[in-house]
């Protein structure tokens, strides 16, 4: 896999998740009921299982595997908060769980795969 491909192929990946994250954001300072957020919530859990498998599933180049292990990782941890917030009664909890999963965000791996990818730096912008 060229560089080229596995940037490609990591953005299409992410995008997914990126995008739920971002509903998910806009519909908590949006003021929406914990039945959207709820349904928001297990969107994100989705598409973070989704990325777990895809990064799991691909070859990635030598000098990604690592960072990509990493984001794995994180992804996973997070992963219980998703599905915990999907599961809130209210909208607290549900924030609360949020809060908890974002601790997990793997920016650390994110900054240096996207440096590797030469990927501009994660704007949240290009989700919404």
């Amino acid at each position: 896999m060229t560089n080229d491909q596995a940037a490609r192929r990591y953005l299409g990946i992410v995008r997914p998740y990126n995008i739920a994250l971002e509903r998910l954001e806009q519909a908590i300072n949006g003021g929406q009921s914990v039945t959207v957020l709820r349904r928001r919530a297990a969107q994100v859990a989705t598409t973070n299982q989704t990325q777990i498998r895809q990064l799991t599933d691909t070859a990635w180049p030598r000098a990604l595997r690592g960072l990509m292990g990493r984001l794995k990782a994180e992804s996973l941890k997070a992963q219980r908060h998703w599905l915990g917030a999907a599961r809130a009664r209210t909208r607290d909890a549900l924030v609360q769980e949020v809060l908890n999963a974002i601790r997990y965000d793997g920016k650390p791996a994110v900054g240096k795969i996207r440096t590797l990818l030469h990927l501009e730096q994660y704007d949240e912008d290009d989700y919404s």
